[in-house]
């Protein structure tokens, strides 16, 4: 018999999962301030009577606001794969998931109601 104490087994979240969410973060606050900044300029710009300078401001700024939406996009891809599992908890494999199986559920509690899905 060992008189160390066996330590109790840790659970830690990979780090893929973690490292991808962190840059989707990142990615969505980029292109939400490029286009906040987008907009207000324009709108600053627009105040001071300069067109031109408002389509400038907007050119300069675009790359930065689609590039982070494109990101984000992507990252969001990825995430629903690496996470396997929707908002509600299922996972597609669970026959509770089938969206056949989701319209059933929901006509029988309308049904145990007294109503009717239409």
């Amino acid at each position: 018999m060992s008189s160390t104490p066996n330590q109790p087994a840790t659970h830690h979240a990979p780090i893929g999962p973690r490292i991808i969410t962190f840059l989707f973060t990142l990615s969505v606050v980029v292109f939400l301030l490029a286009g906040l900044t987008i907009v207000v300029g324009q709108a600053v710009i627009l105040a001071g009577g300069d067109a031109t300078g408002a389509r400038g401001w907007q050119q300069t700024l675009v790359p930065f606001a689609f590039g982070g939406a494109s990101v984000a996009g992507l990252l969001a891809f990825v995430l629903t794969y690496w996470h396997g599992e929707d908002e509600d908890g299922l996972n597609e494999d669970d026959e509770e998931y089938h969206p056949s199986a989701l319209i059933d559920t929901a006509a029988e509690g309308a049904a145990s109601k007294g109503t009717t899905g239409s």
